[in-house]
C-alpha cells in the first residue's frame, strides 16, 4: 500500500507539472510546446507554434496517414478569444519498415506546426497563455498511446516580434519539409484504378510551374527518387516499393491497391487522391547531397500514359511463346550455369543407359525437372500477389537461399568424393538401376538441375517469361512446364533411344574414379556461389557461410564414419553426435540474418576496362535528354550468362576503345539484391530477368535491345565502331 500511495502521489506530480508547463517528458518521448517568435504582435497577424517531439532511438510517432498501421497525433487547443488555430502543417514523412507492414511516421525527432490567427488590438506588456492538449501514438515493437497538456505564455509585443534564437533553424528545417503549396499551386494530374493496382501520373515537374513557363525536362522530371503519401489511409498499400516509370511528358508510378480500392465500391466513389510528393532536386552543386522537395498532388480519375514496351510480350501468339519456352529450355543445357549439374546427368546417364527401362530414368528425370519449374512459377505468381516485385533467379537474390544452395552442391560434391555414400556403391548399379531408390535419385537431379539454371536466362527465355506474367495463372505455369520441357528434352530422348543407349560405355571400375572426379566441378561452383555471397552481406556473413561450409563437410565426414562403422557392426555413437552437432552448426551458422552489404555506388560487375556509373532511371533520362548515346548493362553478381558475357564483350580493350570512340556512356544496374527501379525497367521491355543489355541511340524514341548472348563483333557494330 505505502508503495501505491508513493506511485500515485509521484503519478500526480507529475501530472500536474505537465499541467503547468511547455514540456512533458515519458520514457519515449520528450514533447514540448514552442514559438518561432519571442512575443505576440499587439496589431494582431498571424504567429506559428509547434510541437516538438523528440523520440527515443527505435520509437516514431505517425504523419497524418499512419500507413497500414498507428494513429496520428493530434492537437486541441484551447486559446483566449479572438485567437484561432489553423490544421497541422505537416512535413512529408519517411517510410517506417514494421515487419511485413509499412508505417508513415517521424523516428528521432519532429516539429508539428501550426498557425495561430492573433487578433487585433492587444494591449502591449500584457501576456497571452496558448494551451493545447496532445495526444500520440508512439511505437517501436509494441505501441503506446501518450498524451500531454501543454501551456506556452508569450508578452504582447509592439511591432514584428523578433524570432526564438533557439528554435529559429528547427522551424526553417520544418518549413522545408512541408509540401509547396503556398508559393506554387496545387499540381492535378491523373490516376487509373483497378481491385489489385494503382497507376499515379505525375507531369512533368520544372523548376517554374508556378510561374506556368516551360523549361526542358530534366532527371527530376522523371521522378528520381519519387515517393508519393496519399492523405487518406487505404488507397494504396503502403509497404510495396514506389518505382517511378518515364512516359511521355512525365513518369507513373504504379502500386498494389489498398483496401479501400480493392473494393468496387469504394473504388468507384474514390475521385480523388490527393496527397504529398516527394522529390529530390537536381540543382545542388556538385558533391552536395541532393535537396528534398515536396509537392501537394491531387489526382483525378483518368487516362494514365503508359510505358511503351520495345518487345510487346503480352502480344506474342501462345503457341509461339510456348515454342520460344521449349527452345529457351533446349539452348539452357549450354549454358555456363548448367556445366555443374553436367556431371551428376553424365555419371546417371551411363548407369541408367544399362538399366532393364532407361526411359523410367528419363522420364523421372523430366517429371523432378517439371516439377520444379511449376513450383518456381507457382512461386512467382503468389509472391507478386503479396505485392513483391521478383523475377527469374529470384532465389538467389537471398543470401541464405545462395548459402543452402552451396551447402548442397558442397554435399554432392563430397558423396561424389566418397566421403559419405548414397544410394549404394557405384560399381553394382547396373542391376538395380530401375528399382525406387533410383528413380527417386534421379528425380532430384531434375530437380537440381533446374536450381542450379536459375542463374542463367538462355535466348528465347526472356521474351517467354515476358509473356507468362502478362497471362492468367494457368498460362504462367504452362510456359514454366514448357521451360523444363525442354531442359529435359535431350536426357528422355537419349534414353527413349536405344541406338544411343547402346553407344554409351558400360558400367565397370572405372566409373568410381569418373564419380571422384565429376565432384569438382561441384566445387568449384561452391566457390562461385560464396563469392556471390560476398557481393550481398557483410564481410562478417561472409565469414558465417564459410564457417557453416566447413562444419558441414565435418558433419559428412562424419556421416561416413558412422557408415563404415554400423557396415562393421561398431559402435557409432561419437560419430553420430560428431554429425549431428556440425549439420546442427552449419544450419545455424546460415539461418540466422544476414546484413546486407553497404552499398558503395558501385555495381559489383564494373570491369575497369570500360568506365562505368549505377544505372538510375533518372541518370539514364539525364542522359538522353542531353542526346548522349548510352549503353545500359542490367546484370547481377549470380548471374553466370552475365559475367560470361562481361568477360568475353565488354572487358577487352577494343571494346573499351569503342566505347571511348563513340562518346558511349555505360550504366549498369547490379540486381544481385533486389533493386525496383531495375525491376521496373526490365518490366518496361517485357522481360523478368537479367542480363539484359539496351542501346539509346542519339535522338532514338526506343532502344535497341541486345541478344542475351554478346560478342566482341557486336559490340563494335552496335556502338558504330569498324575494327
Amino acid at each position: 500500500m505505502r508503495f501505491v500511495s508513493a506511485l500515485l502521489a509521484l503519478l500526480m506530480v507529475v501530472v500536474a507539472s505537465a499541467q503547468a508547463a511547455d514540456l512533458a517528458t515519458t520514457p519515449r518521448v520528450e514533447a514540448r510546446l514552442v514559438a518561432e517568435v519571442t512575443g505576440v504582435p499587439a496589431a494582431g497577424g498571424t504567429i506559428s507554434l509547434a510541437l516538438h517531439q523528440k523520440m527515443q532511438e527505435g520509437w516514431h510517432t505517425y504523419w497524418i496517414n499512419p500507413g497500414e498501421s498507428g494513429e496520428p497525433t493530434t492537437l486541441a487547443w484551447t486559446l483566449p478569444e479572438g485567437f484561432a488555430a489553423s490544421a497541422i502543417k505537416w512535413p512529408y514523412p519517411e517510410r517506417i519498415p514494421f515487419g511485413d507492414l509499412a508505417n508513415y511516421g517521424y523516428s528521432n525527432e519532429v516539429l508539428l506546426r501550426v498557425e495561430i490567427a492573433v487578433p487585433e488590438g492587444l494591449k502591449p506588456g500584457s501576456t497571452i497563455t496558448f494551451k493545447t492538449e496532445a495526444n500520440w501514438l508512439v511505437c517501436k515493437d509494441v505501441c503506446i498511446p501518450e498524451s500531454a497538456t501543454l501551456d506556452l505564455t508569450l508578452p504582447v509585443v509592439d511591432g514584428a516580434p523578433p524570432k526564438n534564437d533557439a528554435w529559429k533553424e528547427t522551424f526553417a528545417a520544418a518549413r522545408a519539409k512541408e509540401p509547396k503549396k503556398e508559393s506554387q499551386p496545387v499540381i492535378f494530374t491523373e490516376f487509373a484504378a483497378t481491385d489489385k493496382d494503382v497507376t499515379l501520373y505525375f507531369p512533368a515537374l520544372t523548376a517554374h510551374v508556378a510561374t506556368g513557363t516551360q523549361e526542358p525536362h530534366t532527371p527530376k522530371d522523371f521522378g528520381k527518387g519519387a515517393q508519393f503519401f496519399p492523405y487518406t489511409k487505404g488507397l494504396i498499400k503502403a509497404s510495396a516499393p514506389q518505382v517511378a516509370v518515364p512516359v511521355e511528358k512525365g513518369f507513373t508510378i504504379t502500386v498494389p491497391a489498398g483496401w479501400r480500392l480493392r473494393d468496387a465500391e469504394r473504388r468507384k466513389e474514390t475521385e480523388a487522391i490527393e496527397g504529398v510528393l516527394v522529390m529530390r532536386a537536381i540543382d545542388t552543386a556538385v558533391g552536395e547531397p541532393d535537396r528534398v522537395e515536396a509537392y501537394e498532388v491531387s489526382l483525378s480519375r483518368g487516362e494514365v500514359p503508359a510505358a511503351t514496351p520495345q518487345i510487346a510480350a503480352a502480344d506474342l501468339p501462345l503457341l509461339q511463346a510456348i515454342l520460344f519456352a521449349v527452345l529457351g529450355g533446349l539452348i539452357l543445357n549450354l549454358m555456363p550455369c548448367v556445366f555443374p549439374i553436367l556431371s551428376m546427368k553424365a555419371l546417371a546417364l551411363v548407369q541408367a543407359g544399362h538399366a532393364e527401362r532407361p526411359w523410367a530414368d528419363g522420364l523421372a528425370y523430366m517429371l523432378g525437372v517439371m516439377a520444379t519449374f511449376a513450383a518456381l512459377g507457382g512461386a512467382l505468381l503468389w509472391l507478386r500477389a503479396m505485392g513483391e516485385d521478383v523475377g527469374w533467379g529470384f532465389q538467389l537474390q537471398s543470401p541464405l537461399s545462395v548459402a543452402a544452395l552451396a551447402y548442397v552442391l558442397t554435399l554432392v560434391g563430397l558423396n561424389l568424393s566418397g566421403v559419405f555414400n548414397v544410394g549404394g556403391s557405384v560399381q553394382g548399379m547396373g542391376q538395380g538401376l530401375a528399382q525406387r531408390g533410383g528413380l527417386i535419385g534421379t528425380f532430384f537431379t531434375g530437380v537440381l538441375a533446374v536450381i542450379v539454371a536459375a542463374p542463367c536466362t538462355a535466348p528465347f527465355m526472356g521474351a517467354a517469361m515476358g509473356y507468362a506474367f502478362t497471362q492468367p495463372s494457368a498460362i504462367t505455369i504452362a510456359v514454366f512446364l514448357a521451360l523444363g520441357f525442354g531442359l529435359a528434352l535431350p536426357w528422355v530422348v537419349v534414353t527413349l533411344s536405344p541406338a544411343l543407349v547402346r553407344l554409351l560405355p558400360r558400367p565397370g571400375a572405372w566409373m568410381e574414379r569418373f564419380k571422384q572426379f565429376l565432384a569438382f566441378p561441384m566445387y568449384a561452383a561452391v566457390v562461385w556461389l560464396v563469392w556471390v555471397v560476398s557481393q550481398q552481406v557483410t564481410p562478417e556473413g561472409l565469414f558465417r557461410v564459410m564457417l557453416g561450409l566447413v562444419l558441414l563437410a565435418l558433419a559428412a565426414w562424419a556421416f561416413g564414419v558412422a557408415q563404415s562403422r554400423a557396415a562393421r557392426s561398431e559402435r557409432i555413437l561419437l560419430s553420430g553426435f560428431v554429425f549431428l552437432a556440425s549439420l546442427g552448426a552449419s544450419i545455424a551458422l546460415i539461418a540466422l540474418p544476414f546484413a546486407p552489404r553497404t552499398a558503395d555506388g558501385q555495381p559489383a560487375a564494373v570491369d575497369a576496362a570500360i568506365p562505368a556509373e549505377p544505372y538510375t532511371a533518372a541518370r539514364l533520362a539525364a542522359l538522353r535528354a542531353e542526346g548522349k548515346p548510352v549503353f545500359v548493362n542490367l546484370t547481377a553478381a549470380w548471374c553466370v550468362s552475365c559475367l560470361y558475357n562481361e568477360r568475353v564483350a565488354l572487358s577487352s580493350n577494343i571494346t573499351a576503345e569503342a566505347f571511348k570512340a563513340s562518346g558511349t556512356i555505360y550504366l549498369i544496374g547490379d540486381w544481385t539484391n533486389r533493386n525496383p527501379e531495375i525491376s521496373a525497367l526490365l518490366k518496361q521491355h517485357g522481360r523478368e530477368g537479367v542480363p539484359l543489355y539496351l542501346y539509346y541511340a542519339p535522338g532514338a524514341s526506343e532502344p535497341r535491345i541486345l541478344p542475351q548472348i554478346l560478342n566482341e563483333s557486336l559490340m563494335l557494330e552496335v556502338l558504330g565502331v569498324s575494327r
